[in-house]
């Protein structure tokens, strides 16, 4: 690791300090705040939802008519990528605006550090003059993993932790809620039919509602009691479907029967795949699918209704993908499309232009300098993801030409290696997708030419240009992001046993 730099001199700056004088931590000098008509944003993002969902992105099993109006009236990237598609590290990067070797947001159930990442999206535009909000699924505290272990499940740690507190998904007021203030959120739990979320205290308040449904009235009220109090608002709605568990119990009631029985398949799921033998799981991911774009329709409603859609930036997009057999895997954390590639549609009428589609990328820690840049307000120093508002707005066409990827670990809740999501780091310009495995195996896809992605061309002379070139890209953006691309359980030193984050690439978390 190189001496100490800019960046790390941020974040020891900033881990030194109490939390309540946190220091604001910007690029040159703060702007000054807008008037009372600044933007509202509302970032809405759902688990799991890939891209050809929509039919905006060439979705051919569900009707997306919400969400399509919703690109028609805005902008669409073409070229969305989560670039560690898992749902910590996806919300770590959203939030910071910083590489997971930064934050710390490697793993699920972790407990984000405010000390290490002091100035997140809800913190700016809360010092902003912004009402912030929080609604869904939050997934950046360590909940029932977090005296569990690190390394493998010790179930009796888990049961123990459980048994003594009944509300282990509770996250409380303070810094563990990296300065949103209203709160109608849980960290983890798949109960969509028997939804329930937190306030302030750690009791369940429950609704009959299915989940997303849920999260929409409560989105709605809250921009009701804003609009009436005349305070601009930056409010996240997370819902957690369509994630698994993929079954019948988990569905929206009568949706599933509007799913079509014989699905469209990517070339890249072998015939055989039991999700395409027997298609009642990919069906039910669908029915919830649909239940999210019903429910764009009714925010977008009322704020054609209230006549807030004027004067608010709304934000569509996804943590990951979901494989679906493409590949003949399932779930997210690989490198392949049907897992990075994510829907992103930004609308401010009369701002950005409609119905327009950009090929720059767009990647998961420029949401936040981006939206940043769009209100108006500076961005903190520490950011590593870059401002697009000038592409958003139609403005420049000079975008993001490429990005590093990464896997950190071959389990989702737990620092391991070996399993059938080994680690992995890759670059991802657009066109190209260059991938290096832990075990030193490459792969290299032309998305233009193969967008299946099922011929590799690491083999061969023809490539070799490009595979050269993309080697060296990865070196260079490994090295800002202090990444020494090690094995899963390597990490694992990063945390104490309570899951708390004691240190990153940068050093040591005061």
């Amino acid at each position: 690791m190189s001496s100490l730099n800019r960046r790390q001199f941020v974040a020891t700056a900033a881990g030194s300090v109490a939390l309540g004088a946190l220091p604001r931590a910007v690029r040159g000098e703060e702007k000054p705040k807008k008037p009372a008509g600044r933007p509202n944003v509302l970032f809405y993002f759902a688990d799991q939802f890939r891209a050809d969902c929509m039919g905006t992105y060439g979705g051919r099993n569900i009707t997306t008519p919400h969400l399509d109006r919703l690109a028609s009236q805005g902008t669409t990237f073409n070229r969305a990528l989560s670039i560690c598609p898992v749902c910590t590290p996806y919300r770590g990067m959203l939030m910071t605006g910083r590489y997971a070797t930064h934050s710390g947001a490697l793993l699920n159930f972790i407990e984000a550090s405010a000390r290490q990442n002091p100035n997140c999206l809800a913190n700016v535009f809360d010092r902003a003059g912004y009402g912030t909000a929080m609604i869904g699924k939050w997934h950046l505290a360590g909940g029932y993993h977090k005296h569990g272990g690190l390394l493998k499940p010790n179930r009796k740690a888990l049961k123990a932790h459980a048994e003594e507190n009944p509300e282990y998904e509770f996250v409380p007021p303070g810094p563990g809620r990296l300065g949103f203030q209203h709160w109608e959120a849980y960290n983890f739990h798949c109960s969509f039919n028997n939804y329930w979320y937190y306030r302030d205290e750690p009791k369940k308040i429950r609704d009959k509602a299915y989940e997303t449904d849920s999260q929409t009235n409560s989105a709605i009220a809250y921009m009701k009691q804003q609009h009436a109090a005349g305070q601009p608002f930056a409010m996240v709605v997370a819902p957690h479907p369509p994630h698994p568990p993929f079954r019948l119990s988990h569905n929206p009631a009568g949706y599933l029967e509007n799913i079509p029985k014989e699905l469209h398949w990517n070339p890249n799921v072998p015939k055989n795949h039991p999700r395409r033998k027997n298609p009642l799981q990919t069906r039910c991911y669908y029915a919830m699918a649909k239940n999210v774009d019903d429910n764009i329709g009714r925010i977008m409603a009322f704020l054609d209704e209230s006549g807030l859609a004027e004067n608010t930036i709304v934000v569509f997009s996804s943590d990951h993908g979901e494989m679906h057999g493409s590949h003949d895997r399932i779930n997210k954390m690989v490198p392949y499309t049907e897992a990075v590639h994510i829907p992103t549609v930004v609308r401010w009428p009369g701002r950005v232009p409609a119905g327009k589609r950009i090929d720059s990328l767009i990647t998961t820690p420029d949401y936040f300098p981006t939206l940043c840049g769009l209100t108006g307000l500076a961005v903190p120093e520490e950011v590593d993801g870059r401002d697009l508002s000038d592409v958003v707005l139609g403005q420049s066409t000079s975008g993001r030409e490429d990005t590093l990827m990464m896997n950190y670990s071959s389990n989702w809740d737990y620092f391991q290696s070996g399993t059938n999501w080994p680690e992995w780091r890759g670059v991802h310009t657009g066109q190209y997708t260059y991938v290096k495995w832990l075990t030193g195996k490459e792969e290299l896809y032309d998305n233009d030419a193969d967008p299946y992605q099922m011929t590799n061309l690491v083999e061969g002379q023809k490539h070799l240009p490009m595979l050269k070139k993309l080697r060296e890209r990865m070196k260079d953006l490994l090295a800002e992001a202090h990444d020494d691309f090690r094995p899963g359980p390597g990490y694992a030193e990063w945390f104490d046993n309570e899951r708390n984050l004691i240190r990153t690439a940068l050093g040591p978390v005061a």
